[in-house]
């Protein structure tokens, strides 16, 4: 049995594992938080909601192992999305508004799910309509999100849609948004606070400075990016036969554009901590699929790699 079976093979496995994961990260998080984590707010969040948010990103977990399967990415069932969004999404950093990045991440997390029904029928309404409402909602939720709005021109691209869907997804993504500029208008705002409030919040600073950033933290994300590039290099010289698929060459080149729109948030000032539950919904996607192509010896060491770092990184700073 190769080493990385337990959870490449078996979702029982996976899901006891990012249970052991979450867990293990409140636990660190309550008691020895990181300095970053500190700074990011000066209130922590309560237990009760800690334990909601911890739910919230279990179910998640759970979302990503159906989004990898739905998108054809894996020949074979594979469970890797949950654990490795586990460690992408908590394990680095985990955000004081933790109820509302979970809540966030949810909501991306379904609205990948969602869209992904285009893949298998045509001229599909009702899931690319609430794809785009649940984008616009993670705008509400988390004002950096704005930028995940990319997502629908790339889908409608990537994925091939028709005119009618596009203005079904235009029309979803407004709908939470002008919803909350009637509310602040019915109670006597005016009808453009909320857009004032909307450039406010992506304009203003979120995370106080500080002095370095944990090295662990750095190795973790500069070995995800190293083995994300290496399975492109190795897919490039060494192309699978699923590749000659239609679906599945749309949904790596979806994946791969979400991924780096997702990261462009990084580049506003209102960028906190949450970003990586955000971001992790995507690269969790890519990093599985990565592991699935590359040789099992490749594939192993680098995936048990990770998890070393994970839990060094409960202990070390």
């Amino acid at each position: 049995m190769q080493l990385n079976a337990i959870t490449r093979k078996s979702a029982f496995m996976a899901i006891i594992l990012l249970v052991m994961m979450l867990v293990a990260v409140a636990l660190r998080y309550c008691f020895t938080p990181f300095a970053m984590e500190l700074a990011d707010s000066a209130f922590r969040e309560r237990i009760v909601s800690l334990v909601v948010a911890m739910m919230i990103f279990f179910g998640v977990g759970i979302i990503e192992g159906k989004v990898l399967v739905r998108s054809g990415l894996s020949s074979n069932f594979c469970a890797l999305p949950m654990p490795l969004y586990g460690v992408l999404a908590c394990g680095v950093f985990l955000s004081p508004q933790t109820l509302t990045t979970a809540a966030a991440s949810l909501c991306f997390a379904l609205a990948m799910l969602l869209l992904l029904r285009s893949l298998h029928r045509a001229g599909e309404k009702d899931s690319v309509l609430f794809f785009s409402m649940l984008l616009g909602i993670t705008v509400l939720l988390y004002p950096p999100c704005i930028v995940l709005a990319a997502v629908i021109p790339i889908a409608v691209l990537t994925l091939a849609l028709s005119v009618r869907q596009t203005i079904l997804m235009i029309i979803g993504y407004l709908t939470p948004l002008l919803g909350a500029s009637y509310v602040m208008w019915y109670r006597g705002d005016s009808i453009l606070e909320f857009g004032r409030n909307l450039i406010n919040a992506l304009m203003s600073p979120r995370m106080d400075a500080v002095e370095e950033i944990p090295y662990v933290a750095i190795v973790i994300v500069a070995l995800v990016t190293v083995v994300l590039v290496w399975g492109g290099i190795f897919a490039a010289v060494r192309p699978d036969k699923m590749f000659h698929l239609a679906r599945v060459r749309r949904s790596l080149y979806l994946f791969l554009w979400v991924s780096l729109v997702s990261m462009t948030m990084l580049l506003l000032p209102s960028c906190d901590l949450s970003v990586c539950a955000i971001v992790a919904v995507p690269i969790s996607i890519l990093l599985s699929f990565v592991l699935s192509i590359l040789p099992n010896n490749h594939s192993t060491i680098a995936y048990w790699i990770i998890l070393a770092l994970f839990v060094l990184h409960l202990f070390v700073e």
